[in-house]
C-alpha cells in the first residue's frame, strides 16, 4: 500500500506521519538555555511592548508548556507596553524614577525562578546616545533583583520590519537596535546568563521567507498573532524536543489506521493556515471514510483521495488551541490581578475614592489557580487513533 502524504508539512496528518524532532547542539561553552527548566519553576517575562503582547496571543507560553509536560511550571507575565530598562511606562502620575521602583517591585513579588527580561526597543528610540544609559538602567535592573537568586534569560529587541509606505524606512532605527541587541549580548555573558538574539533571528528568518510571506508586525514593530507564532517557533527551536511517535497498523483491505502515543503536544497550528489536505493515492476503487478516535469525519472515493482531501483540525490540535485559550484566559485573569484598570484608585494618588475596593483584588487569586489546574490538565497528550477505511457496498 502506497503511504500517504500531505500537500502542505503543517498539515495535522503531517505532524502525525512524519517524526519530526526539533535538537539544539549544545557545547560545553555554550551559555546556558533560558528554556532548562526545573520541576516547579516560576518563570517570569518582563520587558515592554514584545512582553506584553505574548498575553494577546499566548504562544510562546504554550509552546513552552507543551515542551515540559511533565513539569509543574507557573507563568507570570509582567509586560507593559512602551516599558524602559528604567521602569518608565509603571511611574503612572508619580515622578520617573517611581517607575523603576515599582518594576523591582512587581519582579520580586512574582518570586520568580527564572526571569526573562525583554527589553530595548523603547529604549532604542534613543539611539546611540542613550546606549550607555541603557546599559547602565539594565544592569541596574538586574542588580536590584538579583536577591531573587532567579535564572536569567536575556532577549535582544526584534529587528524593525521594512513595511511599504507610508510607514518609514526602518534602516536608521535598524541600526541602532543591533547596538542594543549587541548591548544586552554583552550583559547576558558578562553576567553568564542566557541571550536570544531575537534580532539576528528574525533577520534571518526574513532573509529566507517568501516574498508574498505576511509580515510579522502590523507596524514594523508589534507582533501581529503570525509575528507572536513565529517568535515562538523560533524560540522553540533552541528546545530538545522528544518526537512525536506514530504507530502504523494496515491490513490487507486497504484499511490504514495510525496511532498517536505522543510524549508530547504538537505545537500550535500556524494562525490563518489552510487545513490539513490528505493525499492518499493508489487505493482501491471504492468509497473510504476517515475517522478521528472511531469518529467518521470524511468520507469520499478513491479517486477523490488521490486528488486530496481537505481534513479537519484533528483532536491533539483542538487540545493545543484549548490549552492556548486557557492560558490566556489564566494571564488576563492574573493582569487584573496585578494590574487593574482603575490602579490609580485602588492603589494610587486617589485611593481615598476608592481604595476600599481594593479588598476584591485578592479574589482573582483562585480564579487563577483554577485555570492553572486546567493548564495541567491539557498540557499531558492524549493517545489517538486515527483510521481510513474502506466501506463495503451495503454501507455505501
Amino acid at each position: 500500500m502506497p503511504v500517504p502524504r500531505a500537500s502542505t508539512p503543517r498539515s495535522p496528518l503531517a505532524a502525525l506521519l512524519l517524526i519530526l524532532a526539533v535538537v539544539a547542539t549544545v557545547r560545553a561553552d555554550d551559555p546556558p538555555s533560558p528554556w532548562a527548566f526545573k520541576d516547579h519553576d516560576r518563570i517570569v517575562f518582563v520587558g515592554d511592548t514584545l512582553i506584553e503582547r505574548d498575553q494577546r496571543y499566548g504562544y510562546l507560553e504554550t509552546v513552552l508548556t507543551i515542551a515540559n509536560p511533565d513539569l509543574d511550571l507557573t507563568f507570570r507575565n509582567l509586560g507593559w507596553s512602551g516599558d524602559t530598562v528604567r521602569g518608565l511606562s509603571r511611574a503612572g502620575f508619580d515622578p520617573p524614577e517611581a517607575g523603576f521602583k515599582q518594576l523591582v517591585e512587581q519582579v520580586t513579588a512574582a518570586k520568580p525562578t527564572v526571569l526573562v527580561v525583554g527589553y530595548g526597543m523603547a529604549d532604542s528610540f534613543d539611539g546611540p546616545a542613550g546606549l550607555s544609559r541603557f546599559v547602565e538602567g539594565y544592569n541596574a535592573f538586574l542588580n536590584a533583583v538579583a536577591p531573587t537568586e532567579a535564572r536569567l534569560g536575556l532577549l535582544s529587541p526584534l529587528p524593525h520590519e521594512a513595511l511599504p509606505a507610508p510607514l518609514p524606512d526602518p534602516k536608521a532605527h535598524n541600526r541602532d537596535l543591533a547596538l542594543y541587541a549587541e548591548a544586552v549580548g554583552r550583559i547576558a555573558a558578562e553576567r553568564k546568563a542566557a541571550f536570544v538574539d531575537l534580532f539576528r533571528a528574525f533577520n534571518d528568518h526574513r532573509s529566507r521567507r517568501a516574498a508574498d510571506a505576511k509580515p510579522d508586525t502590523d507596524d514594523g514593530i508589534h507582533l501581529t498573532a503570525l509575528g507572536s507564532w513565529r517568535l515562538a517557533a523560533i524560540l522553540g527551536s533552541t528546545l530538545s524536543l522528544p518526537p512525536l511517535e506514530v504507530h502504523q497498523v494496515k491490513d490487507l483491505d486497504h484499511n490504514l489506521r495510525f496511532t498517536s502515543n505522543h510524549p508530547r503536544l504538537p505545537t500550535p497550528w500556524e494562525p490563518g493556515a489552510d487545513e490539513g489536505r490528505l493525499v492518499y493515492p493508489g487505493l482501491a476503487a471504492g468509497r473510504y471514510v476517515f475517522k478521528y478516535d472511531g469518529k467518521p469525519v470524511v468520507s469520499k472515493t478513491a479517486d477523490e483521495w488521490a486528488a486530496g482531501v481537505v481534513l479537519p483540525l484533528d483532536p491533539a490540535f483542538e487540545q493545543v488551541e484549548k490549552l492556548r485559550q486557557t492560558i490566556n484566559e489564566k494571564n488576563l485573569l492574573f493582569f487584573y490581578r496585578w494590574r487593574p484598570q482603575n490602579i490609580t484608585y485602588l492603589f494610587g494618588f486617589r485611593k481615598h475614592e476608592q481604595g476600599r475596593n481594593a479588598v476584591e483584588i485578592p479574589q482573582f487569586d483562585p480564579l487563577v489557580d483554577a485555570k492553572e489546574k486546567e493548564i495541567a490538565r491539557l498540557r499531558k497528550p492524549v493517545a489517538h487513533t486515527y483510521e481510513l477505511i474502506r466501506l463495503n457496498e451495503a454501507s455505501q
